[in-house]
């Protein structure tokens, strides 16, 4: 009984992983003109978690620089510029 309380728990807590432990970091790729760069990619984040973070990031806004999505669904990365 012991044994399967744990494996319970365990269980449970890598599904909690899953759903909050992917999400990729917005990375400055350039100081001086404030763009930065994150990912969203794998099962766990969606496009909307890019725009979300870029959102965050940038309190009066953004643009767009850059999107760059494989065909497969796998890699989605967005280059961003906060608005002045």
């Amino acid at each position: 009984m012991k044994y399967f309380l744990v494996m319970i728990s365990l269980i449970l807590t890598a599904c909690a992983q899953l759903q909050h432990g992917a999400i990729q970091p917005v990375v400055m790729k350039s100081a001086k003109d404030a763009i930065f760069f994150t990912s969203c990619s794998g099962a766990v984040e969606v496009w909307g978690n890019c725009h979300d973070k870029a959102k965050i990031t940038c309190e009066k806004g953004y643009k767009t620089l850059e999107i760059k999505d494989e065909a497969n669904g796998g890699r989605r990365e967005l280059t961003f510029q906060c608005k002045k």
